[in-house]
C-alpha cells in the first residue's frame, strides 16, 4: 500500500542532520549563511552575478526563522498594528496562521477563494475591506503560484501590510515570491518541498520592518540541539514507517487489530504537533537545523524534482473526466504540492482507493478561517452562509503526487445547492460561518479537526 505521506528528504540528509546535532556551531553564523544561500538561489554567487533570469533577492532582505509561523508572529509584532485591526486572509489556510493573528489582538477576516486559482480576486479583497483593515495574509495553496499585482496595488494604495504565504509554493531557486509583497514566507517544514524538517526564510522588502523583526528575533532563545536531535530521530522513524513495504505491514497489522493506523501518523507529522503554539514558535533556529537547511538549499535537484512531480500530476489530471475540476487548474503556475479534486462520496472513494493500494484516509492540514465576530463587521456588509464542515482526504498517486477530495454537506436552510465546493471552474471556496466562540477550536472528528471548504454567500433578501 502506498502511504499517504512521503518526506522529501533522503537518508544521507537525515544522517547529516543527526551528525550536525552532535557538533558545536554558531547559530548566528549559520543563519547568515542560510540567508545568503537563499538570496542567491543556492548558487553561492550574488543575485546580481547570477543574473535577472530568476526571481532572486538580496541576502540582506532575508531572515531565517524556526518556522513560517515564527516569521508571521515577528512580522505582526514588528508592524505593531492597533488592537482590533482587521487582517484579510485567504479563507482556507493553515489554522495556526489565523490563530497567530488573534494572539496579537487582531481580527482575521476570511476572503473567499476562486476555486480555479485558489486565490481571491482583487474585487473580493476590496469588498471584504473596511476602514479597520490594516494587513493582508494571502496564501499560495497546494503548489499554485500567481502574481499579486492587483492585490499589491490595492495594498499600496490603502497602506496595508501585505504578507505572502508561500509555504506550499516553494519550487526551487527560481521562485522567491511576488516583488509587490512586503513579506514573502517560505517553509522547509517536515512535509514541504526540499524539507529540512523545519526552518523557514522570510523575504522582507521593507527595510524598516526587517530591522524591527531582526531586533525582536534576537531576543528569542535559540533552539536546543537535543530538541533538533529528537526531531531528526522522529522523522527518520516516520520516513522508515512510510516506506511502502513497511507501511503495508503496519496497515495490515493495524487492520487485524481493529485499529486506525492513520490517526497516529496524522497526529505526529506536524512540526508543532502536541505543543503550546506560541511558546514553541518563539525560538531562533539552532545551528544544527540551519546546517541541514543550508545543505538542502545547496542541492540542485529541487527544481527537477518539482518538475517531475508536476508532470506526473498533469498526466493524472489529463485522465480525469473534467480536468477543470482540479482545484487551482486556472492558476498561472501549478506545481502540484497536492493535487486536489472534489469527490461526491469521500467514504466510497477512500474504500475504492485503499482496495487499489492507495491509503486515502488522510485529512489535510488545511482548514478554514473562522468567521469574524459580528461586532467587527462593517455596517451593511452581508453575512456568509456555508456548508457544514467535512473531512479532507489526501492520497499519494505515486511517490510525487497526492489527491485531496473536499466535499461539503448540503445545507438547504443556508441556501446551498448541495454540490461539491469548487465543482466548476470559476466557483468559489468560501469562508465558514462558525458557531464557536472567538478562539475556540473547530469541530473535530476521529481523524482531527474537520475541514471547512464552503459554498458561496447567499444573496441578501
Amino acid at each position: 500500500m502506498y502511504p499517504p505521506k512521503n518526506f522529501d528528504i533522503g537518508w544521507p540528509d537525515l544522517a547529516y542532520g543527526m551528525a550536525a546535532c552532535g557538533r558545536d556551531g554558531d547559530a548566528e553564523r549559520w543563519a547568515a549563511t542560510v540567508e545568503r544561500r537563499f538570496g542567491d538561489g543556492g548558487t553561492g554567487r550574488s543575485a546580481r552575478a547570477v543574473g535577472e533570469g530568476a526571481s532572486r533577492c538580496p541576502a540582506t532582505r532575508c531572515l531565517a526563522t524556526l518556522s513560517v509561523r515564527s516569521a508571521l508572529d515577528l512580522a505582526l509584532r514588528a508592524a505593531a498594528l492597533p488592537r482590533g485591526s482587521e487582517v484579510l486572509m485567504s479563507a482556507v489556510t493553515i489554522p495556526d496562521m489565523w490563530r497567530i493573528v488573534t494572539e496579537h489582538g487582531l481580527v482575521p477576516v476570511p476572503v473567499d477563494l476562486d476555486a480555479s486559482t485558489l486565490l481571491p480576486t482583487a474585487g473580493q479583497w476590496e469588498a471584504a475591506a473596511t476602514p479597520r483593515t490594516k494587513a493582508v495574509v494571502v496564501a499560495h495553496l497546494l503548489g499554485t503560484q500567481a502574481p499579486l499585482g492587483p492585490l499589491a496595488g490595492l495594498a499600496a494604495r490603502r497602506g496595508w501590510l501585505l504578507i505572502e504565504d508561500c509555504a506550499q509554493a516553494y519550487s526551487g531557486p527560481d521562485f522567491r515570491g511576488d516583488p509587490g509583497a512586503d513579506v514573502s514566507l517560505f517553509s522547509f517544514g517536515p512535509i514541504k518541498t526540499a524539507t529540512a524538517l523545519g526552518g523557514a526564510v522570510a523575504v522582507v522588502r521593507d527595510p524598516g520592518l526587517l530591522t524591527a523583526m531582526r531586533a525582536l528575533h534576537r531576543g528569542w532563545p535559540v533552539q536546543r540541539q537535543d530538541a533538533q536531535a529528537r526531531r531528526v530521530a522522529k522523522y527518520a522513524l516516520l520516513a522508515l514507517l512510510t516506506t511502502r513495504p513497511v507501511y503495508t505491514g503496519v496497515a495490515a497489522a493495524a487492520g487485524a487489530l481493529g485499529r486506525d493506523h492513520t490517526s497516529g501518523l496524522q497526529d505526529t507529522v506536524g512540526a508543532f504537533a502536541g505543543t503550546d503554539l506560541m511558546p514553541a514558535i518563539r525560538h531562533r533556529p539552532g545551528a544544527a537545523l540551519l546546517a541541514l537547511l543550508d545543505r538542502r538549499l545547496r542541492t540542485t535537484d529541487a527544481a527537477r524534482a518539482v518538475d517531475r512531480r508536476a508532470a506526473t500530476a498533469r498526466r493524472l489530471v489529463a485522465r480525469l473526466p473534467d480536468p477543470s475540476l482540479v482545484y487551482g487548474a486556472g492558476a498561472p503556475v501549478h506545481t502540484y504540492w497536492l493535487c486536489a479534486v472534489p469527490t461526491p462520496d469521500p467514504t466510497a472513494t477512500t474504500a475504492r482507493l485503499r482496495s487499489a493500494g492507495f491509503d486515502a484516509a488522510r485529512p489535510t492540514s488545511l482548514g478554514a478561517v473562522l468567521h469574524r465576530p459580528a461586532a467587527s463587521r462593517a455596517r451593511g456588509q452581508r453575512r456568509t452562509s456555508c456548508a457544514r464542515p467535512c473531512a479532507c482526504r489526501c492520497v499519494p498517486v505515486c511517490r510525487s503526487a497526492r489527491w485531496t477530495g473536499w466535499r461539503p454537506c448540503s445545507n438547504r436552510r443556508a441556501g446551498g445547492r448541495g454540490r461539491e465546493a469548487g465543482g466548476r471552474r470559476g466557483s468559489s471556496l468560501s469562508r465558514p460561518r462558525s458557531r464557536c466562540s472567538k478562539g475556540a477550536e473547530p469541530p473535530r472528528t476521529a481523524h482531527g479537526p474537520q475541514r471547512l471548504p464552503a459554498r458561496t454567500p447567499r444573496r441578501p433578501r
